[in-house]
C-alpha cells in the first residue's frame, strides 16, 4: 500500500513537471552541443547516478558538477550539496555535504557530515571483446564512514528502445546493482536498481528503488549546463539543481 501511494506520487510529480517544462521548452531552439539528457547525471549525494542510487555511466574528463538539493525527511528538510569531477574516462570522484543526519545516540539528534565517494569503470566489453556488455563500476559511497560507508558493484545497460526510428526516446537506460554497508539498513545496502528514460526533448525521467525507497524525478534541463530537479524521495516531495562547468 505504502510502494503503491509513492508511485502514485511519483508519477503525479512528474507530470506536473512535463506540463510545466513543455511549454517552456517551445522557446528553446535546438542547441549545438550532445543533448544532456543523453548524458551521465549526477546523483543526489555525490556521484553519477539516479537519485541516491550510483549508475555505471560515467562523469566526462575534467567535468566537475556541482549540485544542491533539499527533501523533507521525518519532519526535517535536509539539504544536500556538493560536487562530482571526472578525473579520467574511467575514474570520478565526488563529495557531499549531508544536513540533518541521525546520529547513533540514545537521544534525537541530527549532525551535518560530509561524504566522499569514488567510481572506477572497468572495461567488460574490452575485456570479452563485445561491444553489447553491459557498463560496470565498481565504487565506495562514504569512503571515511560519516555516514554508512557501502562498497558497491552495478551494471548499466542501454535498452536502446527507439533505434533507427524518429521517436523522441531514443533510449531507455537500466541499472542494478549491489551494495554491502558498513552497518545494516539505508540506501544502497543489498539489491537496488532503477531505469532513465527521455519523456520529451531537454528531460529526463529517473526511477529508482534505493534498497529502501521507490524515489523518481524528472529533470528539466533550461540549458545544456543547467538541470532543475524534482520529485519524490523517501515519499516526501523533493526538489534541486545540478551545474555542469561545461569543460
Amino acid at each position: 500500500m505504502r510502494y503503491g501511494l509513492v508511485i502514485v506520487l511519483t508519477v503525479g510529480a512528474v507530470l506536473v513537471m512535463i506540463a510545466a517544462c513543455s511549454a517552456q521548452g517551445l522557446v528553446y531552439g535546438p542547441w549545438q552541443v550532445e543533448a544532456p539528457e543523453l548524458e551521465a547525471t549526477t546523483s543526489w549525494l555525490g556521484f553519477t547516478g539516479l537519485v541516491y542510487t550510483p549508475t555505471a555511466l560515467m562523469s566526462p574528463p575534467q567535468q566537475i558538477s556541482g549540485f544542491a538539493h533539499q527533501v523533507k525527511l521525518d519532519d526535517n528538510d535536509r539539504r544536500i550539496y556538493g560536487a562530482t569531477i571526472g578525473l579520467t574516462p574511467a575514474l570520478e570522484v565526488g563529495a557531499a555535504r549531508v544536513t540533518k543526519v541521525r546520529q547513533p545516540t540514545a537521544e534525537i539528534t541530527y549532525a551535518t557530515e560530509t561524504v566522499a565517494n569514488f567510481k572506477y569503470q572497468a572495461n567488460l566489453g574490452g575485456l570479452f571483446n563485445n561491444p553489447m556488455m553491459p557498463k560496470m563500476v565498481i565504487g565506495t559511497y562514504d569512503v571515511s564512514d560519516q555516514v554508512n560507508r557501502v562498497n558497491y558493484i552495478v551494471l548499466s545497460q542501454s535498452l536502446g528502445l527507439a533505434e533507427d526510428t524518429v521517436s523522441p526516446l531514443p533510449e531507455m537506460n537500466a541499472h542494478i546493482g549491489y551494495g554491502n554497508a558498513e552497518r545494516s539498513g539505508g540506501p544502497l545496502d543489498g539489491i537496488f536498481g532503477g531505469i532513465d528514460f527521455i519523456p520529451f526533448q531537454h528531460a529526463l525521467v529517473q526511477i529508482e528503488h534505493d534498497g529502501e525507497d521507490i524515489n523518481g524525478v524528472l529533470r528539466y534541463f533550461p540549458a545544456p549546463w543547467l538541470s532543475l530537479d524534482a520529485g519524490i524521495v523517501a515519499s516526501e516531495f523533493a526538489w534541486g539543481l545540478s551545474i555542469d562547468s561545461g569543460f
